[in-house]
């Protein structure tokens, strides 16, 4: 009887080992199934925008998870007397809804109709995170591939913002108050190639919830890690995107390709907003063109400073009547805007070829995929900012791509920045 189980015995171990072998020596469970999306929103509110992020994850749950979107979040939150301290008066921006919990967690977003309470399921309580530390973002993005693979992911980033800086504080996006610190634009480019070798290809999505990223020397920091970018050239009022809206359209139509998804982004924020006081503009950029447009500028940059006939002045002037965005120095400016009314400014013929180039790159290569605003104020908004500072230049900027690959630094200073 014995050797009539003996095969029996050694297909047994044998089947034992295989498990062992190809699980790291570790039995491991089975792969979660792979949904169409899945959504990453790295929702910093340890600061003084707290408040917003409880009513965006709120959003979120109006619609939630389905079988073909995974929709995750990790949401850091602020105590009252960091708050309080951080700046004279900003204690009464501190939530104490929701059990008033202060750290850091991961929620898998379901629905609930609920606008007020959160009832997402809790899958990780992580205590207080530096969410302007780039490893802070590796490690949710790490988390949410392994745990809720897909066919397609949009990485969002929440918070504040500041474009390549900005200019009361140097910001640039995901500022911590708690920790006092930020993603700056190399960090962010590290965190993408990161995550980008984590999926071995590019995010379809990066959005920016924040205000002022929608600049060429953003989305030159991070072309080389994600397909499409959404953001904004003028800042966010304080509601942010709204969550519901977009969400609602991808789980109804999980098929959509990023292009598609990131156009009803952008329309959903200006049906959001338009008829408000508010001053908005939303954008999303493909980031596989942007390298072709970045040449042109640079072109245009060496053609300016080698303009020997028009006094440098002209080209400030042109800068000052371009559209501009406040709250920072009016240092970004259209770049659209700026290159069609370099005519009205110089009559030399290589710079006005060099400005057409960019415009005619901007027009029929459709990188700006989609594009609204709408307010008086930003009635000029073609989807994409530059840096041209009004008073003097910032060596700040010296740390992006964009500056050190172009000559757009030297054609500031040749101006007399």
């Amino acid at each position: 009887m014995i050797k009539k189980n003996v095969p029996i015995y050694f297909f047994l171990i044998f089947s034992l080992s295989c498990s062992f072998i190809y699980s790291g020596c570790q039995i491991m469970p089975p792969a979660p199934n792979e949904a169409k999306w899945t959504v990453m929103v790295y929702l910093a509110a340890d600061n003084n925008l707290e408040p917003m992020g409880i009513q965006d994850f709120n959003e979120m749950e109006m619609v939630g998870s389905t079988e073909d979107v995974n929709i995750v979040l990790q949401i850091d939150r602020i105590p009252y007397n960091i708050l309080n301290q951080y700046k004279p008066g900003y204690g009464i921006y501190d939530d104490d809804s929701n059990s008033n919990w202060t750290s850091t967690r991961r929620y898998y977003v379901t629905q609930d109709m609920n606008p007020e309470i959160i009832n997402s399921t809790l899958k990780m309580e992580l205590g207080e995170k530096n969410m302007g530390d780039p490893e802070t973002l590796k490690d949710f993005a790490q988390w949410a591939i392994q745990n809720y693979p897909a066919q397609h992911y949009m990485l969002v980033l929440w918070n504040h913002g500041g474009g390549f800086r900005s200019f009361e504080t140097t910001r640039d996006i995901c500022e911590d108050y708690t920790n006092d610190d930020i993603i700056t634009m190399p960090q962010l480019e590290e965190a993408l190639a990161f995550i980008y070798n984590q999926l071995g290809r590019e995010i379809d999505i990066v959005g920016m919830d924040a205000c002022f990223m929608a600049m060429v020397e953003v989305a030159y920091q991070v072309k080389d890690y994600t397909q499409i970018m959404v953001a904004s050239e003028a800042s966010i009022p304080g509601d942010g995107w709204q969550y519901d809206c977009l969400l609602q359209n991808l789980v109804t139509y999980p098929d959509q390709n990023a292009e598609q998804f990131a156009a009803d982004i952008v329309n959903c924020y200006y049906d959001q907003y338009s008829g408000s006081w508010n001053n908005v503009t939303l954008s999303a950029i493909d980031l596989i063109k942007i390298e072709n447009l970045v040449e042109k500028i640079s072109i245009l940059a060496q053609a300016i400073m080698g303009d020997s006939y028009s006094i440098k002045s002209s080209y400030r002037n042109a800068r000052d009547t371009s559209q501009y965005y406040t709250g920072l120095g009016f240092e970004y400016i259209d770049l659209k805007d700026y290159v069609n009314k370099l005519s009205d400014f110089t009559s030399n013929s290589k710079v006005l070829s060099a400005a057409n180039q960019v415009n005619q790159m901007l027009e029929s290569e459709n990188i700006v995929i989609e594009n609204i605003y709408y307010g008086n104020y930003v009635n000029s908004s073609h989807g994409l900012s530059i840096y041209f500072p009004y008073y003097s230049y910032d060596s700040y900027y010296d740390y992006t791509n964009f500056s050190q690959d172009t000559l757009w630094d030297e054609m500031l200073e040749y101006l007399g920045y």
